[in-house]
Protein backbone atom coordinates (compact mmCIF):
# COMPACT_ATOMS: atom_id res chain seq x y z
CA UNK A 1 0.00 0.00 0.00
CA UNK A 2 2.71 2.11 0.60
CA UNK A 3 4.19 1.84 -2.82
CA UNK A 4 0.64 2.86 -4.55
CA UNK A 5 0.55 6.20 -1.75
CA UNK A 6 3.89 6.92 -3.65
CA UNK A 7 3.16 6.25 -7.27
CA UNK A 8 0.07 8.44 -6.88
CA UNK A 9 1.54 10.54 -4.74
CA UNK A 10 4.04 11.23 -7.86
CA UNK A 11 1.40 10.89 -10.08
CA UNK A 12 -0.68 13.76 -8.93
CA UNK A 13 2.44 16.20 -8.85
CA UNK A 14 2.86 15.15 -12.53
CA UNK A 15 -0.04 16.11 -13.37
CA UNK A 16 -0.32 19.28 -11.36
CA UNK A 17 2.96 20.40 -13.61
CA UNK A 18 5.23 19.02 -11.22
CA UNK A 19 8.95 17.24 -12.15
CA UNK A 20 8.75 14.29 -9.31
CA UNK A 21 11.36 11.93 -9.68
CA UNK A 22 9.60 8.44 -9.13
CA UNK A 23 10.61 4.42 -10.24
CA UNK A 24 8.20 3.36 -11.74
CA UNK A 25 8.78 -0.81 -12.69
CA UNK A 26 6.45 -3.38 -14.28
CA UNK A 27 5.74 -5.06 -17.21
CA UNK A 28 5.90 -2.92 -20.97
CA UNK A 29 1.81 -3.07 -21.11
CA UNK A 30 1.90 -1.93 -17.14
CA UNK A 31 4.08 1.35 -17.80
CA UNK A 32 2.31 1.95 -21.37
CA UNK A 33 -0.94 2.14 -19.50
CA UNK A 34 0.33 4.28 -16.66
CA UNK A 35 2.03 6.87 -19.01
CA UNK A 36 -1.18 6.87 -21.12
CA UNK A 37 -3.61 7.88 -17.89
CA UNK A 38 -0.70 9.99 -16.91
CA UNK A 39 -0.72 11.81 -20.12
CA UNK A 40 -4.67 12.02 -20.20
CA UNK A 41 -4.54 13.28 -16.27
CA UNK A 42 -2.49 16.18 -17.29
CA UNK A 43 -4.02 17.40 -20.45
CA UNK A 44 -7.43 17.06 -18.59
CA UNK A 45 -6.29 19.20 -15.85
CA UNK A 46 -4.84 21.50 -18.32
CA UNK A 47 -7.80 22.08 -20.24
CA UNK A 48 -9.78 22.84 -17.09
CA UNK A 49 -7.52 25.96 -16.71
CA UNK A 50 -8.95 27.12 -20.45
CA UNK A 51 -12.61 28.29 -21.04
CA UNK A 52 -12.85 25.43 -23.69
CA UNK A 53 -15.91 23.61 -22.31
CA UNK A 54 -15.32 20.70 -25.74
CA UNK A 55 -11.93 20.65 -25.36
CA UNK A 56 -12.76 19.57 -21.36
CA UNK A 57 -15.11 17.11 -22.21
CA UNK A 58 -12.79 15.43 -25.44
CA UNK A 59 -10.20 15.14 -22.37
CA UNK A 60 -12.65 13.77 -19.38
CA UNK A 61 -12.98 10.77 -22.34
CA UNK A 62 -10.05 10.11 -23.03
CA UNK A 63 -8.73 10.08 -19.27
CA UNK A 64 -11.74 7.78 -18.90
CA UNK A 65 -10.69 5.35 -21.34
CA UNK A 66 -7.06 5.32 -20.09
CA UNK A 67 -8.48 4.87 -16.18
CA UNK A 68 -10.46 1.61 -17.56
CA UNK A 69 -7.42 0.39 -18.99
CA UNK A 70 -5.40 1.09 -16.56
CA UNK A 71 -7.33 -0.62 -13.79
CA UNK A 72 -7.77 -3.74 -16.51
CA UNK A 73 -3.98 -4.01 -16.76
CA UNK A 74 -3.15 -2.94 -12.95
CA UNK A 75 -5.76 -4.15 -10.98
CA UNK A 76 -6.30 -0.73 -8.76
CA UNK A 77 -8.39 2.29 -9.52
CA UNK A 78 -6.95 5.25 -10.87
CA UNK A 79 -7.99 7.80 -8.19
CA UNK A 80 -7.43 10.66 -9.80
Amino acid sequence: MEAHKKLFGGAAAYIMGMKPLVEVKGTKEQISSFKEVLIASRRLYESLQSDNLELVKQNIEVKKQAARKFESVMGIRWPL
